[in-house]
């Protein structure tokens, strides 16, 4: 698998994250909304407040518990989908965050006016944006050299 083909993949594999996100949070809003609609409301306090806040905090989180789970749910698809290239993937991910951490930047002298740019390369689509990070890391790198505690 060549690196066009991996980040190909990888930014089909993060569209299927961002797609499942709402469906799940639907899924956790629905099911806690009905199952707090079929309680009994008794007028005794639960934690001290009235149940009915209980009520929809515990829907609210559920919807966000559902909204976290989107993700997990869309990269367990897209590794059903894309099983015969899963290997290569994965030996692929490996490859590219030994690269990532290889070639990133001390954050150590990260500061308001030099902020590490991209620490985990979260934001690479590409084999020309990879070597864009690699040389906004390097400028860092520099900058962080010669202006050591500058404000």
């Amino acid at each position: 698998m060549d690196w066009n083909t991996y980040f190909a993949l990888r930014r089909t594999r993060r569209n299927y994250e961002r797609v499942f996100m709402a469906p799940c949070a639907l899924v956790g809003l629905g099911g806690a909304g009905y199952y707090f609609a079929q309680q009994d409301f008794d007028p005794t306090p639960i934690f001290g407040m009235d149940q009915v806040v209980v009520y929809i905090a515990g829907t609210v989180a559920a919807g966000i518990v559902g909204l976290a789970m989107g993700p997990v749910v869309g990269n367990m698809v897209f590794r059903t989908a894309n099983s015969k290239a899963k290997p290569l993937i994965d030996r692929m991910d490996n490859e590219f965050f030994k690269h990532i951490v290889k070639n990133r930047a001390d954050p150590s002298a990260n500061s308001v006016r030099n902020p590490i740019p991209d620490f985990y390369g979260e934001k690479i689509k590409s084999v020309s944006e990879y070597r864009a990070w690699l040389r906004k890391q390097r400028e860092y790198r520099r900058k962080a050299q010669f202006y050591v505690g500058v404000d």
